[in-house]
């Protein structure tokens, strides 16, 4: 290839070939690089609204500053030359992103929340993608005969750049990231900055170069799969990154106060729990479902229920032990195949990969009980609870129908705005709304269950045997009620389809419970050396 210079010379066309692929690949691994670290700061420090406006704000404000310093540097200096050291540096810092991810997040665990998570990205996103916002300006320099043309160059460059940046976030969202994770894709796109690199070394140094780039890969590969795992009483028996995250399932034991060793076996999206159960007899050990198991007896048996959202099917099994029809809505297809393979969900239960709006909107079947079972972590389904939902809802359920919502426990003051909003909501479609709660403090350790339909519920005849595991004896759950008039004693909203603040309402609970979550299980895992990244 002809050496490129930032002279106005005109170039071969092998040259303009070469510098518009580079800008291809350079907007298909920036996106790469802002998916991959949005990936990596999950398990850390979650997928609020807050940690995806982190990623953007660090990723637009690095190819700001690239934009700016590569326009400035490509005039001064060789384009050659400038190109060469970019995509070398590039390359390398893919190559190691994971490690650098994983070094400077465990590093900040007892830094603010936010903070911690601003330094991790200024950290190991800003300088990847200061490099590449700086490729552009320096291909369009290289490219540019005459002054009248910079407008078509440039617009040629960028629009180049940017279908590479769409086909490839395609690329990675569908297909890479769930079916190879996050270290095989970082360690493949920074090996394919380094071999580029070397269409702009010179003829003489290939060679030695060529043999740089094999040592740097196999140092890199080395770093990213090397384990510092300690001895653990959690073991992970399944790992892997897709649609919702990162997905594990963790086998431990705890000891009761009576000293009964418990086995237990847990699902964690992003290091949150979703699902615990005792692996003697499958049961969940988690509150809110011990609170809504008596509510399925409420249902003659063969009654059709549609609940929206899996995780690891523990509710799901309990409401097949009822004899229900069950039908299950959940949006990741990860979650079928464990639910059925490690927490004993029967393996016919139909299950449907969508989300669960959208499959209200086009289901025609009608329903006598429906369940919203679908947070992530500290995410809620904002789309699910407002007013348009609820009414789509009413549509599917059958005379004397329910719908059941868990839902954050909080009802006082500013934290407890959504919870009320989300009763308002519910009796502004004309239901017939309870919440039982899962305990008497406000507080976050506190879930509200939702009771919506056409009518009150008989709770005095439910059934409120079975195996518990927990110090709450439940024998009505009307003494768990909540009184109507504590969600008006404060203001409180109608949430619709074109006003999604549920989100804004929820910030400040959720950056509590996601503090509290890491504090009790994020930092177990990464004090036990257990792996963060797949």
């Amino acid at each position: 290839m002809s050496t490129i210079t930032s002279s106005k010379k005109k170039l071969d066309s092998k040259s303009v070939f070469w510098l518009l692929a580079i800008a291809f690949i350079e907007g298909s691994t920036v996106m790469a690089a802002e998916l991959l670290g949005a990936k990596m700061t999950a398990p850390f420090f979650g997928t609020t609204i807050y940690s995806w406006a982190a990623v953007l704000a660090i990723t637009l404000g690095g190819l700001a500053a690239g934009y700016y310093f590569g326009g400035w540097i490509s005039s001064r200096k060789s384009t050659n030359s400038v190109l060469t050291v970019i995509l070398l540096l590039s390359g390398v810092f893919m190559l190691f992103m994971p490690s650098i991810a994983k070094l400077i997040m465990t590093s900040v665990l007892e830094i603010d929340l936010m903070w911690g998570l601003i330094t991790s990205l200024m950290v190991f996103l800003f300088p990847l993608v200061f490099l590449f916002g700086m490729v552009s300006p320096v291909i369009i320099e290289a490219l540019v005969e005459q002054t009248q043309d910079a407008g078509k160059i440039a617009g040629k460059v960028y629009a180049i750049s940017t279908v590479g940046g769409v086909l490839n976030t395609l690329l990675m969202g569908f297909y890479i990231i769930p079916n190879y994770g996050i270290k095989i894709p970082a360690m493949a796109y920074g090996l394919l900055m380094l071999l580029t690199a070397l269409i702009f070394i010179s003829s003489k140094r290939k060679v030695l170069f060529s043999v740089s780039i094999i040592l740097v890969s196999i140092i890199g590969i080395n770093v990213q799969n090397a384990s510092n795992e300690k001895k653990s009483p959690l073991k992970v028996i399944y790992s892997s990154e897709g649609l919702l995250g990162q997905v594990k399932i963790v086998d431990y034991n705890i000891i009761t106060s009576s000293d009964e060793v418990l086995p237990l076996r847990g699902l964690l999206v992003n290091n949150t729990w979703q699902t615990v159960i005792n692996m003697n007899d499958g049961n969940s050990m988690l509150d809110y479902i011990y609170f809504i198991r008596p509510l399925l007896s409420g249902f003659d048996k063969g009654s059709n229920t549609l609940l929206i959202g899996l995780g690891a099917g523990a509710l799901g099994r309990d409401i097949q032990s009822k004899g229900h029809n069950l039908k299950v809505v959940e949006l990741d297809s990860r979650l079928e195949m464990l639910a059925k393979k490690y927490f004993g969900l029967q393996k016919e239960t139909e299950v449907i990969a969508d989300d669960g709006r959208h499959f209200l909107r086009i289901e025609k079947e009608k329903y006598d009980l429906i369940i919203f079972d679908a947070f992530l972590g500290e995410n809620p389904p904002w789309h699910l609870l407002t007013k348009e939902s609820f009414q789509e809802v009413k549509f599917l359920l059958n005379p004397g129908g329910k719908l059941i919502i868990e839902f954050y426990g909080l009802i006082e003051g500013e934290d407890g705005l959504a919870a009320r909003s989300v009763y308002k909501t519910l009796e502004s479609v004309d239901f017939n709304v309870d919440v039982i709660a899962t305990a008497d403090s406000n507080s976050m350790e506190r879930n509200f269950i939702y009771v919506a339909g056409d009518s009150p519920m008989d709770y005095k005849s439910l059934d409120y045997s079975g195996k518990k595991y927990t110090d709450k004896v439940i024998n009505n759950l009307e003494d768990y009620l909540i009184a109507k008039g504590e969600f008006y004693k404060e203001e409180s909203y109608v949430l619709t389809d074109d006003l999604p603040i549920l989100e804004k309402m929820l910030m400040k609970p959720a950056l509590m419970w996601r503090k509290q979550l890491n504090k009790n299980f994020r930092d177990r895992l990464v004090t036990t050396g257990q792996p963060i990244f797949y």
